[in-house]
């Protein structure tokens, strides 16, 4: 059945990210970025159901408006066959996933979702998300799961695909952590590209389509 639901999955990516992907428009003056971070767990958080990942959003104009949102883009990174294999000994094509492929795969595999944000971010940390995800999905990195020894030029795995949007205090290390409390520890690494770190902008998730999505939201540590 787990088989089934990934291909179904598989299926849906290709239509997925044409509807709902990137709505890329030209920047602007006065336009606002907002960043919002997940992550996915089952009920005993193991590794093969855990996920974490991230959206970026470009506003234009009145915050208010319906067409307020001009640009969308997650980094969701995953191997290709959607299925998490920790132990793998090498890395394996990947592929990165649109917000709602993301969220359907959590759903698939029993995994609750939640979410840091909407945080306004720096208008450089959006524009390093959208060049982090044109690197993955063109086929220069790889996905391992445990990837320490091929991190930034061979391989990542999904926390290191978030968090690696900056490296130049050092890059960020979570152990063993997955699930919440990596997506939390990335959170906590960007903190200084969010411009107030205690305020979120909840319209933006509404107006992204996750109006009524079984996310839990939590608060920054």
């Amino acid at each position: 059945m787990r088989a089934a639901r990934y291909a179904i999955a598989l299926l849906v990516l290709a239509g997925a990210a044409y509807l709902a992907g990137s709505m890329v428009a030209e920047a602007k003056e006065g336009d606002s970025y907002y960043m919002i971070v997940f992550s996915s767990q089952n009920e005993s958080n193991q590794p093969r159901f855990a996920h974490t990942f991230a959206t970026f959003v470009r506003t234009s104009g009145d915050s208010g408006a319906e067409d307020a949102v001009a640009e969308i883009h997650t980094i969701s990174w995953m191997p290709r066959s959607l299925e998490i294999v920790v132990v793998r000994r090498w890395a394996e094509p990947g592929i990165n996933l649109d917000l709602p492929s993301t969220l359907r795969w959590a759903q698939s595999v029993n995994a609750r979702s939640s979410m840091w944000g909407p945080y306004e971010v720096r208008k450089e940390l959006f524009e390093r998300a959208v060049e982090q995800k044109a690197r993955l999905r063109s086929g220069a990195i790889l996905y391992k799961a445990v990837d320490e020894r091929m991190r930034g030029e061979i391989a990542s795995n999904c926390i290191h695909a978030v968090s690696d949007l900056d490296t130049e205090a050092g890059v960020l290390h979570v152990g063993r952590q997955r699930g919440d409390s990596a997506s939390q520890e990335v959170v906590n690494h960007l903190t200084r590209w969010i411009i107030d770190p205690q305020q979120t902008h909840p319209w933006v998730a509404e107006r992204i389509g996750l109006r009524g999505q079984p996310i839990k939201v939590q608060t920054a540590e």
